[in-house]
């Protein structure tokens, strides 16, 4: 699989996470528009990793829960706004299958104990990617809607920060695991002369160091209702996620390591 795994991870992942963090934003505030034009988003991306790359390798019980959570993503961009039940029960259904279909392809790929990590760590992925775009997003759409309430940035910026700090604890607590037990001298080699070791290196500096870095200036932006100046960190913030998330994804898949 390798590289198709990698790919599809991310292009998934990045639409789950985005309908997921759908959950702490309320429509009331933002309008049907919103969650419309980026459900619809999330929508394609989904089919769009799946038809191109995940049915090449995906068992068929990942492949019919995928289908599923791109059914009630759908009826939940269609269905939003409406004084009926039918958006709630279409989006935590969707948010059911979409994570049921990630951890299925996990348990597939990475045998018993090894999945459990992998688990967590794809879980939490999907999150953090997410979360880091719609919150990006949600900047741009101040300009949109100049009188919303800033409320609703913090706090999908709230949660963002939160999972960026676990994140971090989980990513170094996998550093820590590979580099337990070696001297100074193994350390340096491992992780500036092996290939694994680079790479480890930079998922840990460019994907967990930097996001956290940028949690103080997001936070206090937002604080002080500078959507604009918020939402430019908020862009640096998902370059670091995104280049971050493609590098685990990339050691997970070729060197089963969970971080």
């Amino acid at each position: 699989m390798g590289i198709k795994q990698v790919i599809f991870d991310f292009f998934y992942y990045l639409a789950c996470g985005t309908f997921i963090s759908f959950g702490v934003i309320r429509q009331v505030e933002l309008g049907r528009r919103y969650f419309i034009y980026h459900g619809l988003g999330a929508i394609i991306i989904s089919l769009l990793s799946f038809l191109l790359v995940g049915r090449s390798f995906l068992d068929p019980e990942a492949s019919y829960w995928l289908i599923a959570s791109v059914c009630f993503m759908t009826l939940f961009s269609f269905t939003v706004g409406t004084r009926h039940r039918t958006p709630l029960a279409a989006f935590f259904l969707g948010v059911l299958s979409a994570l049921g279909a990630i951890v299925l392809e996990v348990t597939t790929v990475h045998p018993y104990p090894l999945h459990i990590p992998m688990m967590i760590n794809a879980v939490l992925s999907t999150l953090l990617l997410g979360f880091a775009m719609n919150a990006m997003l949600l900047g741009h759409w101040y300009l949109v809607e100049p009188k919303l309430s800033i409320k609703e940035l913090k706090r999908i910026c709230l949660v963002l920060v939160i999972l960026i700090g676990v994140r971090f604890v989980f990513g170094s607590y996998g550093v820590f695991s590979l580099i337990r037990g070696k001297s100074q001298i193994e350390i340096f080699k491992y992780l500036f002369s092996s290939s694994t070791g680079i790479f480890v290196l930079m998922r840990w500096s460019w994907g967990l160091l930097g996001p956290l870095l940028l949690v103080y200036p997001i936070w206090e932006t937002v604080k002080m209702r500078s959507t604009q100046s918020a939402t430019g960190i908020l862009y640096v913030a998902v370059l670091f996620v995104v280049t971050g998330e493609i590098l685990s994804l990339y050691l997970a898949a070729y060197y089963g390591i969970s971080m």
